[in-house]
């Protein structure tokens, strides 16, 4: 299953991937995103808008999988976290975050609920602090989607082993955050637990699992 980072010309269908994969999710649909079944093509939308924020950023490696006929059926995002020095990345994530919040206030995401759009922000401050000392620097898998009719066909862990492999190269860990009933499949990569996510604004959802693999080059 050929996995490569992605073109620009594949965010939408990334997106489309992200949309269906996470339809029925409890954070990202029902929390996050309750009238997406009214307004599917604003879930879409918002996951292209996060796409092209992270594909515009050095900090991320934004990764695609694609069947035989070239199709995009899943994807994964990696962060490289530098750390609290890292300024141009962090200037560049303000930019980019700016437009984004701009184009949003123009064309509202009638998907979501707006009482819960930061409710990631809001939850980061309580777990933070499990990225410091050796761990501060480190790949973190900010976001793997496979789509639903192409899950079980290993798309998913060639996007995970990437990570892991480069974390490997690099002598960092590597870390994330598992969704409900996938920690099993991470611990085979070699995370391991090691806090709880789901804290504060997020009391409630199920998974929240904050897992690191401590690899060694």
């Amino acid at each position: 299953m050929p996995i490569r980072q992605a073109h620009y010309s594949d965010l939408r269908p990334a997106a489309e991937v992200a949309a269906a994969a996470f339809l029925e999710d409890e954070l990202f649909g029902e929390l996050m995103h309750p009238y997406r079944h009214q307004y599917p093509e604003d879930f879409i939308h918002a996951w292209q808008q996060d796409f092209r924020a992270k594909w515009l950023q050095r900090a991320y490696v934004f990764l695609v999988a694609v069947d035989d006929n070239g199709k995009v059926v899943g994807l994964a995002t990696w962060e490289r976290e530098y750390g609290t020095d890292y300024v141009i990345g962090k200037l560049i994530y303000q930019l980019v975050s700016w437009y984004t919040g701009l184009e949003r206030r123009i064309w509202p995401n009638r998907a979501a609920d707006p009482s819960k759009a930061n409710v990631l922000d809001e939850s980061k401050p309580l777990i933070e602090h499990h990225w410091s000392g050796s761990r501060e620097q480190n790949w973190y898998l900010d976001l793997l989607a496979v789509h639903p009719k192409y899950q079980g066909q290993m798309y998913g862990r060639g996007l995970v082993q990437w990570g892991v492999n480069e974390a490997k190269q690099e002598g960092v860990c590597a870390s994330l955050i598992s969704a409900s009933g996938k920690e099993r499949f991470y611990g085979r990569f070699g995370f391991v637990e090691v806090g709880r996510a789901n804290v504060g604004p997020l009391s409630g959802i199920d998974g929240g699992a904050i897992m690191f693999n401590d690899v060694k080059a």
